[in-house]
């Protein structure tokens, strides 16, 4: 602590020690508040495509732990490049990212399951992101504030749904579980 002997008495430099106390009380109330504030990712699929193509069945599958009955909202992060869907003109008109996402519950007796689509250009062909580092990132709504009310481990499953295989010019894809509160 801030103390200075002076004569026989011990006492408290008040005007330093405040500004220190009041400084540390401080930082951690901003802590605290933004440890309380921010949503947690909860990445539940990640895949990197070293070729930049996925598969018509390549599934990819992931699990979400969930201890206490909460809501989140699931989203799909998508990075592609000049070259999606399809090597081919005829293939640009809108780029279409189509895929099926199916969640099965803990206990194995129910599932839900819905093909997606989301058009990544505009109806003029502009790419509705804007490039970065030679790529375009979208974060995609799937589901908002989804009730997982059961304890356990859900099972993720992603289908690409693209008529010609394989997709091209995708880089990577995240599915994650962002909390709702």
């Amino acid at each position: 602590l801030c103390q200075r002997k002076r004569k026989s008495f011990i006492f408290v430099d008040c005007k330093n020690c405040t500004m220190r106390i009041f400084s540390s009380i401080l930082l951690l109330l901003s802590l605290l508040v933004s440890s309380c504030s921010s949503k947690q990712d909860n990445i539940v699929i990640y895949k990197e495509f070293p070729n930049q193509e996925w598969g018509r069945f390549e599934y990819l599958q992931g699990n979400f732990n969930v201890n206490k009955a909460s809501k989140y909202d699931i989203i799909v992060e998508v990075s592609v490049d000049d070259n999606y869907p399809n090597i081919y003109d005829t293939h640009q008109s809108d780029c279409p990212l189509l895929f099926n996402l199916t969640i099965n519950n803990p206990n194995g007796n129910g599932k839900r399951s819905k093909d997606y689509k989301f058009t990544l250009k505009d109806k003029d062909g502009n790419w509705k992101a804007d490039k970065k580092d030679g790529c375009y990132v979208f974060k995609l709504p799937i589901i908002g504030e989804m009730s997982f009310n059961e304890k356990g481990t859900y099972d993720f499953k992603l289908e690409n749904k693209y008529p010609k295989d394989p997709l091209q010019g995708i880089k990577s894809l995240t599915l994650k579980c962002i909390s709702s509160k």
